[in-house]
């Protein structure tokens, strides 16, 4: 019985000495679930940073892509790209290379300097992916066109219409 109060006695002493230390450790818990909130919030915020940065750079670099293809400087495209493609005049056709378990697609010449509105974005962790409406002004029509970068930002190919 002595055995037991001394036990008990040993274990009140314990947990009264560490009642403070606890009040201490749950308040420092508490700061740190707060920074981490905080961190959370500004992580959050540079993923948005990040993604309107993606839009801009595709953007810029897409447009400018096909500057060069309406102005047939397609040395300065390849130059500038590092990118393969075919030119059929006759055809009025730019042909893209695209990923390498699919055909390129043609691109009609004609439609190149119509106006491009933007359809899609999508970044992911493979590369970012930015789609265009092209009108074709004498018919209203509308043509998807996608450009697709890699996670660097890398032009890799244009595709046309749904995937």
């Amino acid at each position: 019985m002595k055995k037991i109060l001394g036990f008990l006695f040993v274990l009140l002493v314990l947990s009264g000495c560490s009642h403070d230390d606890n009040a201490e450790y749950i308040k420092q818990i508490e700061n740190q679930k707060i920074e981490i909130e905080n961190l959370k919030k500004e992580n959050d915020e540079t993923k948005i940073s990040l993604d309107q940065s993606k839009l801009q750079l595709a953007d810029y670099n897409s447009r400018r892509i096909m500057r060069f293809i309406s102005e047939v400087d397609y040395e300065g495209l390849k130059k500038e790209y590092k990118t393969d493609f075919d030119v059929n005049e006759k055809k009025g056709e730019i042909l893209f290379a695209r990923a390498e378990h699919s055909l390129p697609l043609p691109i009609k010449l004609s439609k190149v300097g119509n106006a491009m509105f933007i359809s899609s974005f999508n970044n992911h962790s493979e590369g970012t992916g930015i789609s265009y409406f092209i009108d074709e002004l004498e018919t209203d029509e509308r043509h998807l066109v996608t450009f697709q970068y890699d996670k660097d930002m890398n032009f890799q190919f244009i595709f046309i219409g749904d995937r």
